[in-house]
């Protein structure tokens, strides 16, 4: 994912409906692949500050209320990105902390969501060993209220929901 058209993004608008009239939520979710370093490996300064840019440069555009992100170094890559789009204007809702099996310290490829609304709660669970299977990561969850309606989002990527109970 070197150039900003390979990135791809699906989109979702959430309508919140009251007695006064609806209000349009905009959500965008994207896997960035191994976000911002392309790789599991290391990347250069410059290269991260590239593959921010280009996100960003995607994102802005769409304008979405709330970001749903896959694939996601960590809270500094996700509030990089949030400043990138619109400075001031995004925060990190949560984002994850998942562990990799058999390797020490935090995972590559935690979930992430972005917001324009602050939270009014938000964690992240591992998913569940089930019959000796052990998925990797798991999923983020968080709460908004928005006016006098109520926001709950789940993200989680694909790859972690490729069991049949999940």
């Amino acid at each position: 994912m070197t150039h900003a058209r390979t990135f791809t993004a699906a989109f979702l608008a959430l309508s919140i409906t009251g007695y006064s009239g609806a209000q349009t939520v905009r959500c965008t979710t994207w896997n960035l692949q191994w976000f911002p370093n392309g790789s599991g490996n290391e990347a250069s300064p410059a290269q991260t500050d590239q593959r921010i840019k280009e996100a960003a440069d995607v994102l802005r555009p769409i304008n979405p209320d709330i970001v749903l992100l896959q694939e996601v170094r960590g809270y500094d890559a996700c509030a990089r990105l949030g400043e990138a789009i619109a400075p001031g204007i995004y925060h990190v809702a949560i984002c994850s902390a998942f562990k990799e099996p058999f390797q020490r310290g935090l995972g590559k490829q935690q979930v992430a969501i972005l917001s324009k609304y602050q939270a009014q709660a938000a964690w992240a669970e591992p998913w569940k060993s089930m019959n000796g299977v052990d998925p990797p990561r798991g999923f983020a969850f968080v709460w908004f209220k928005i006016g006098t309606k109520t926001l709950v989002l789940f993200g989680a990527s694909k790859e972690q929901c490729d069991y049949s109970w999940c």
